[in-house]
């Protein structure tokens, strides 16, 4: 009998890891869009440093989380990013700079003297219509308006010593599509890529200023 439970309990364990690893099979991993820096010319001055970046309590996991200003959590278990989002952001932000301005950034502290440009995460949410499908949980379809997805974010730009040099929150929205994690991802990059172009012109300045 005791065999026999045994038996039992190694199958009922070794058949939770199959369906564990057919599920992990069926995650779809997402990234925020942003161009390569191959090819683009540097521009003369001091690199920029982009740490990780603070991000709400929600949002620190690796799954897609859809949450809503409304204060609702959707947490998507079949989608995933590729990277930590804390990671993902100034990467994704540094990607962008670069192909924008020339300005070479990186993600690791350089040795020589530099500038920090540190991200806050202030909002990446969904701001869905009043009415019967006002949560995130309501299904898709249901309402004419559309929903707008939301990303805020709060730079700091500072001197290698700590000295700050510029604050500022750069905020963008589009229409989202449908709610769907692949849809979220798509305008978010989006807003990223905009947010990104402001960030570069409030950038520059004070790039070139401390070149000099």
């Amino acid at each position: 009998m005791i065999r026999r439970a045994l038996l039992l309990g190694l199958t009922a364990l070794v058949s939770g890891c199959i369906i564990f690893d057919q599920k992990s099979e069926a995650v779809t991993f997402h990234q925020f869009a942003a161009p390569t820096a191959d090819g683009a010319p540097a521009s003369a001055g001091p690199q920029v440093f982009v740490p990780r970046a603070i991000i709400p309590s929600a949002l620190r996991r690796t799954n897609v989380v859809l949450l809503d200003d409304n204060g609702w959590v959707h947490i998507e278990d079949g989608h995933r990013w590729l990277a930590p989002l804390d990671r993902a952001l100034p990467e994704a932000v540094g990607r962008h700079l670069t192909a924008l301005t020339g300005v070479v950034t990186t993600s690791q502290t350089p040795s020589e003297d530099h500038l920090v440009l540190l991200l806050t995460l202030d909002k990446m949410e969904l701001f869905t219509p009043a009415g019967s499908g006002r949560s995130l949980f309501s299904l898709p379809g249901t309402e004419t308006k559309a929903d707008t997805a939301t990303l805020q974010l709060s730079c700091r730009l500072e001197k290698s010593d700590g000295t700050p040099v510029a604050v500022k929150t750069f905020s963008q929205s589009r229409p989202l599509e449908e709610r769907t994690p692949a849809a979220f991802v798509r305008t978010q990059s989006a807003n990223l890529a905009a947010l990104s172009a402001e960030l570069a012109g409030w950038l520059r300045p004070a790039h070139l200023a401390f070149s000099k």
